[in-house]
């Protein structure tokens, strides 16, 4: 079957413009059984800002990052998408401990290989919460792509001074790179990258400090500690 013959033409009989109709293309049955385990130990990620982060460098990155880089073996599944192959269990039990995992101030979903997945597999990722205020931390799973609660409250239904009470508390998500809270509204927010700028036009959530910035930074602290110490008045004209 030639490439083209996988879209439909445009019927147009009596002049009227019809419809391309989508091909379908059918598989055939046979054993998945030895493909199936051959993905027994494969992470599959997921950028949730693809164009803001290089899955190449990822790939390069990341296992040196996990001090792994002879023991894994990355590819590039395009469309954002990216998996890591490892030779023993104990490597990937390692890597799903450090999560969660971030790459270019945006974040990643990392889960293991499954034969079947939603329309968006994947896009977990494991946050540890802090309750402010409050001496808690909990484990938590998200779905990358809906809204993070950064607010809720707390039912208390036992102790003598607040019984019945609902007490509200704020949450932090440690690790957390890619969102927006001045665009937060109502608490809730996503932390996938679908805009690079916020809907209100504010700068991108997490800016790169490029070496250009970094380095005139630096020389205006330097030039302020001198003018400090020599009891000297410099004018500074930032441009």
């Amino acid at each position: 079957m030639k490439q083209s013959q996988l879209v439909g033409k445009k019927e147009s009989p009596k002049g009227a413009v019809g419809a391309i109709k989508r091909r379908k293309i059918t598989v055939p049955h046979f054993d998945n059984t030895a493909l199936i385990k051959g993905y027994a130990k494969t992470l599959i990620g997921r950028c949730m800002n693809p164009s803001q982060q290089d899955v190449k460098a990822l790939i390069l990155m990341l296992p040196k990052i996990w001090k792994m880089e002879d023991q894994v073996v990355g590819a590039d599944l395009g469309l954002g998408r990216f998996q890591f192959d490892f030779d023993k269990e104990e490597e990937i039990e390692t890597v799903l401990k450090m999560q969660p995992f971030h790459f270019d101030y945006w974040m990643l979903s990392l889960v293991r290989w499954q034969p079947f997945g939603a329309k968006n597999y994947p896009s977990e990722i494991i946050f540890w919460v802090r309750v402010l205020g409050v001496p808690l931390q909990i484990k938590v799973r998200i779905d990358g792509f809906q809204s993070l609660c950064l607010e809720t409250t707390v039912d208390l239904q036992g102790g003598e001074l607040y019984e019945g009470e609902e007490l509200t508390v704020s949450l932090k998500y440690e690790k957390l790179f890619g969102y927006c809270r001045t665009c937060t509204t109502g608490n809730v927010g996503s932390i996938s990258g679908r805009k690079l700028l916020c809907v209100e036009n504010h700068s991108a959530p997490f800016p790169t400090l490029t070496a250009p910035v970094i380095i005139g930074l630096a020389l205006v602290i330097v030039i302020f500690i001198y003018a400090m110490v020599n009891h000297t008045t410099i004018a500074l004209f930032i441009m």
